[in-house]
Formats: C-alpha cells, structure tokens, sequence
C-alpha cells in the first residue's frame, strides 16, 4: 500500500507514521510532498492508493504562501487530466474552518472527506488510521477481519455536515472516529444506554441535498449495516399559520410534491399531481406523542442552546413536503399546500429516506424530525438553522433514551 502526504509540515505526522508502522505499512511506502507542484510530479508517476492532501499549500516547494487554491488545483487535475494517475481515496486535513469551507464542495461532490487537525488531540490520527486499515483490507481481500459491522440499531442521515450533523454529533453518544464502510462513505460509530439497553448508533451525511443523494446513501448504509431503525434530523421550513421558527416537526406523511404530469387543459398548462405519500412508524409515531407532551422538556430546550435565544420549542406532528429546490420565495409553499390542507413543513430529502428505507428487505421503522428554521421566504437567519438543528437532534435524543428500549424491542418482535 502506498501513500501520499502533501503538506508543507510533515513533522507533525510523526505519530501517523508510527501507527501505519504497527499496521504493516513500511515507511519506504509513505512519501512526502510539500507544494502543489512536487504533488503533482508524484501524482504523474507513482500510483497511490491514498493521498492525504493539506487544504493551505504553496504552489512550490521554495514558496511560503499557502492557498487553498493551489489544493483545488490538485483536486481538478485527479479529477479531469488524464496526465496524473488518479489515486484510490483522497482525505483533506485543516485546521482553518474557512480554508475547509472553500473545498469541501468539490470534496463532497467526489465523496471525499475532509478531517480537521489538531495539534492538541489525536482523533484525526484516528480517522486516517480508519480510512487505511479499510483499504489494507480492500487489498488485500481479507474479509474476516473486516471493520464493517454487520448490524446497527439507529441510523442517522442528516442532509447538511453543518448544521445539522454537527448536531447530532454534539449529542453524549460516545461518538469514535468516522471509518469507511465502503469505498465512498464514511460514518461515526456511537452508543448509548436506553433504560439498561444498549443501542448501537451510526450516523452520517449526504454528499449533497436533495431526495436523491440522501436515498442512495441511505439504501447503501441499509443494505450494509441492516438498521432497525433509520431516521433524518435537521432543518425545514414551515407553514406560517401553522408552525413557529423554532418547533421540531415528526414528518407524517412524507411525499414528493413534484411529482405528477404536466398537462394542458383548454389551452392552459397546468400541474397534475400525483403523490406517493409514505407514513412514518406508527409505533414511533405513539412515543413522538407522548413526549409532545412533556411541557417541562420543551420549556428548558432553548435555554440548553442559549439563555437569550428568543425561540420556543413544541412538537408538531403532520404532512411534510419534500422537493429538489430550496424555496425562498415566500410564494411556492401556498401552491403546495394545495396538495395537502394539514401541510406543516417543506424541505428537501424526507421522502427520499423513506422511499429508500421502504424499498429495503427487510426495511427497517423510518421517521424523520426536522427543525423550523424559516417560512420557505428570503429571511434567512444562520442562527435559527443552527437551533433547529439542535431542537431537532435533542427531540431524537429523547425519544430515544426514553424509549429506544421499546422501539427497539417491537422490531425483534419482543
């Protein structure tokens, strides 16, 4: 197996060298690359089977300026030139947020990851360490010692990496260090006690938004990790007369409000409408409403996430929409609404789990909670995303420290 580091300070992969070491790896297999272009000279001779790439690079060795830019760089050239041997898996490491906001979309549109580093913790050692020893096994063939588990309680897809699965990941699940299960997607392993059970977690996120991408990675992860239960936190927009910025909606039923035929009628084009509504849980959906009535739980909420947050939280069970467009033109959600009188949110990728996990033998309880965020208008506010994010996630943290034990047992028919 060979690898290749680009980063322009390769002392601070000492400790990296020493565990690859431990797992077989020869140093004489690790090279070191501290520009741009001296990675792209390797890149043109030497097959890898890893490339760990720092997001800040100089563009030359003998340059001290570093740019994401000169990264991206290398990133469409594996992408688009045939003049460079394209390796096995890329991982991006940073330690600057903004550095890795800037990348993270090309890396996400080519199921790549991007770790941050730490000078202080060892955890990014830790996710390479993962992402290695999985592809040591792809090599060479060994599926006996395979690290993907067969078997998972709760599965967690949120559709954004921020807010909303950094959401998920601020809940006290004893998260360890994310690990490829196949050869494009990675997940964080985590655990928990439900009244003396222990519950099995895994959870992850969608390369992008959208039906779509979150139904192909859900069937993936179910088809591999047999969930029994598989559920979507995050954020929504809600229905004005009908929801607040800050409630967590249970989505009952889920379908896709563009799908249907566009006919015409007396000379007219119109909008046919033919939905496919998939429900959630019923035995899921009991428990929502008994914690819907937990006043004290849903009065203490905001002050958890900030003293002077100025949002109120209930649980609101009902219809949400899902479709392929972000709305925020304050019109678009009267149109839907048509289809459904009770309609209580819209957003992008409920259904898609649903359908994903309905489709699946044998498929595993499906639900979803998402946060009201905004009312699908240009009044955009970070804050409230970041908010219902969290409500969302702390709503699924109760259902399932509560209950976990009953939800799981029904579905070992217990």
């Amino acid at each position: 197996m060979k690898i290749l580091i680009s980063d322009d300070h390769p002392k601070r992969y000492n400790i990296l060298l020493k565990e690859l070491e431990y797992l077989g790896i020869d140093r004489t297999n690790v090279f070191f690359a501290e520009s741009a272009d001296s990675t792209q000279d390797y890149l043109e001779n030497k097959s890898f089977d890893l490339l760990i790439l720092d997001i800040l690079l100089p563009a030359y060795d003998y340059e001290e300026e570093v740019s994401h830019n000169n990264s991206l760089s290398i990133l469409t050239l594996i992408c688009d030139d045939d003049t460079v041997i394209r390796p096995s898996k890329v991982i991006g490491i940073t330690s600057d947020e903004a550095a890795a906001g800037a990348a993270s979309q090309l890396f996400h549109e080519n199921t790549w990851s991007i770790i941050n580093y730490s000078p202080t913790d060892t955890e990014w050692v830790r996710q390479i360490i993962n992402c290695v020893r999985y592809i040591k096994q792809v090599i060479e063939g060994d599926s006996n010692s395979s690290p993907i588990k067969s078997h998972v309680d709760l599965l967690i897809v949120c559709a954004l990496e921020t807010p909303e699965f950094d959401a998920v990941l601020n809940l006290p699940w004893n998260w360890e260090a994310s690990r490829p299960i196949d050869n494009l997607i990675f997940v964080r392993d985590g655990w928990f006690y439900s009244n003396g059970k222990k519950i099995t977690v895994v959870a992850t996120f969608s390369s992008r938004m959208g039906m779509v991408s979150s139904a192909l990675k859900s069937y993936a992860i179910i088809s591999k990790l047999n969930p029994k239960v598989i559920t979507m936190t995050g954020i929504c927009a809600g229905v004005k007369e009908k929801v607040s910025i800050g409630d967590v909606l249970f989505a009952d039923p889920a379908w896709d409000y563009q799908s249907g035929k566009r006919v015409k009628d007396s000379g007219t084009n119109k909008f046919s409408i033919a939905p496919h509504q998939l429900p959630a849980d019923y035995s899921i959906r009991t428990h929502i409403e008994q914690i819907r009535s937990n006043k004290e739980f849903f009065t203490n909420l905001p002050s958890q996430f900030s003293a002077d947050c100025g949002f109120t939280t209930s649980l609101k069970i009902g219809p949400v929409a899902s479709g392929s467009a972000v709305l925020a033109d304050g019109d678009s959600i009267e149109e839907i609404k048509t289809q459904q009188r009770d309609l209580i949110g819209v957003e992008m990728e409920i259904y898609g789990i649903y359908a994903a996990a309905a489709a699946s033998s044998p498929p595993p309880k499906f639900f979803a909670l998402k946060g009201v965020c905004d009312y699908a208008d240009p009044d955009k506010i970070d804050i409230a995303q970041d908010y219902a994010a969290y409500a969302s996630a702390k709503v699924l943290q109760k259902l399932f420290e509560d209950y976990g034990n009953r939800l799981l047992g029904d579905v070992n028919g217990k």
